[in-house]
């Protein structure tokens, strides 16, 4: 008696059927925080191209006067007038390029940075009344980024600046 499919149909119903289950998965669906698609950036990733963004505009270039407060994939639509048209003015380092228009419907990394509030380092003398405050990060208080989820490029960011 010879076999249904043969070697050739058994593997083919195999490569179907795997195809079926590698799908779309819950944690690659926007809005759970976990990841925009297969493929795509880790959340290491996103925030370390964030990072690299926001770096040349800080005063103390150092990452841990800055912690994320948010970071998670958003669709275009969600969050296209909060970015567009909305320059940094006033901001120290190099001006940043003009924002890009947002697909609606396209997947991104929102990363949301702030400065983490100043505090006298470790075995200080205690600060006197008078003496100057040390804030390592006096100008720039809060950074967003979106971020192109396979490439890690900067497609749209707020800086949000101290004036003096």
């Amino acid at each position: 008696m010879r076999p249904f499919l043969g070697t050739a149909g058994f593997l083919a119903a195999i490569a179907l059927t795997l195809c079926a289950c590698v799908g779309g998965t819950p944690d690659a669906t926007p809005g759970n925080g976990e990841g925009a698609a297969a493929g795509a950036l880790s959340r290491e990733q996103a925030r370390d191209f964030a990072w690299q963004a926001l770096e040349p505009n800080t005063s103390s270039h150092d990452t841990a006067n800055w912690e994320v407060i948010d970071l998670r994939p958003v669709e275009g639509r969600e969050i296209a007038e909060e970015f567009e048209g909305r320059p940094a003015y006033g901001c120290p380092g190099p001006t940043p390029s003009p924002n890009a228009s947002l697909a609606a419907t396209k997947v991104y990394w929102l990363v949301q940075f702030q400065k983490r509030p100043a505090t006298p380092p470790a075995g200080a003398t205690p600060l006197s009344p008078t003496a100057p405050p040390n804030v390592p990060e006096p100008f720039i208080y809060q950074a967003f980024f979106l971020l192109e989820p396979d490439t890690g490029r900067v497609v749209a960011r707020r800086l949000f600046c101290v004036i003096y």
